[in-house]
């Protein structure tokens, strides 16, 4: 049987590795004793040469290759030892989920990469042939939420004075602003300030979230910022997140979801300006009034009063 291992390095996408009997995978951080190719973990807890797994005459063997922090199986500390059934695997401070795949497993797995692949091109013609800067935001949201297996969200989008929420899904924008609002506007910080997706599977196990009695409290499991940039500059980012258990935010989904978000960012940029004009012109009260509901000035400071502390 294939072997599967799903690592979740924190504040990171799973990477998710198939191995075929006879074959090795090598553990640890990069370098000339963990190639790419191999599964490769850029955490400090991890040795440049950690473990590898292979096959053993039909069955599955882990072994420890003198690495500094362990490898460990279901908790317990091990150096060499026989994997028969699925269970949880730990190197250093990273944790990977183990199991055994049937053939139809396997070929299932793969279709639905392929899958996920054409969901992906599907979204960004989508968006292409969208002519409203409104319709536009909203299949920007709900292919975010398709691609990363999420329940709700918001978009950000700059509109000259201040981030807007401009569109949403399950969340009333209002709300974002106030103190019970259970997502995670640090998640939206880091992504903007540091300009890169930010991926979270399990925020029980991030101490910048799990210390969020509201994130907590609401029973998130897992989330995911993508920032939308025209070159340099950041146009806004796309927020979404779920409480339902669901598969994890991957390796793949976080190349499909930057190849959407740069794609998206080019219509957003190029539509913008005309739909603004049309709002200054016939709609100013409403643009003043949606700034005020959900005006991102006003979501941070209403965080940063609270009591939660999200970053």
């Amino acid at each position: 049987m294939q072997a599967r291992l799903i690592a979740y390095p924190p504040d990171d996408a799973a990477i998710i590795r198939l191995v075929r009997p006879g074959q090795a995978l090598r553990i640890g951080r990069v370098g000339e004793d963990c190639p790419a190719g191999q599964l490769v973990l850029h955490h400090p807890s991890v040795s440049r040469a950690h473990a590898e797994l292979h096959g053993d005459g039909g069955h599955w063997r882990l072994l420890d290759l003198g690495s500094k922090n362990g490898s460990h199986v279901d908790g317990v500390a091990i150096s060499d030892t026989r994997l028969d059934r699925g269970c949880w695997l730990r190197f250093g401070d990273v944790h990977c989920e183990f199991a055994l795949l049937t053939a139809a497993e396997a070929e299932a797995a793969e279709h639905d990469r392929r899958v996920r692949r054409h969901a992906a091109t599907a979204h960004t013609t989508r968006i292409e042939q969208l002519t409203r800067f409104g319709d536009l935001l909203d299949a920007s949201l709900d292919a975010v939420l398709g691609l990363a297996h999420c329940e709700r969200g918001f978009v950000l989008i700059d509109d000259g004075a201040d981030f807007v929420v401009s569109a949403s899904q399950s969340l009333a924008p209002a709300a974002l602003a106030g103190r019970s609002f259970s997502g995670s506007v640090g998640a939206v910080r880091r992504a903007m300030d540091q300009r890169r997706i930010v991926v979270v599977n399990d925020i029980g196990r991030e101490a910048w979230l799990a210390n969020r009695e509201s994130v907590v409290a609401a029973g998130l499991s897992a989330l995911v910022c993508v920032p939308l940039m025209d070159e340099d500059r950041v146009l806004g980012a796309i927020y979404a997140d779920r409480v339902a258990p669901g598969p994890a935010i991957s390796t793949l989904d976080l190349e499909l979801l930057q190849a959407f978000a740069e794609n998206a960012a080019v219509w957003i940029s190029a539509r913008r300006t005309s739909e603004q004009l049309e709002l200054q012109s016939d709609m100013p009260d409403r643009r003043h009034a949606e700034r005020d509901d959900a005006g991102w000035s006003r979501i941070i400071a209403a965080h940063r009063q609270s009591s939660d502390q999200d970053a």
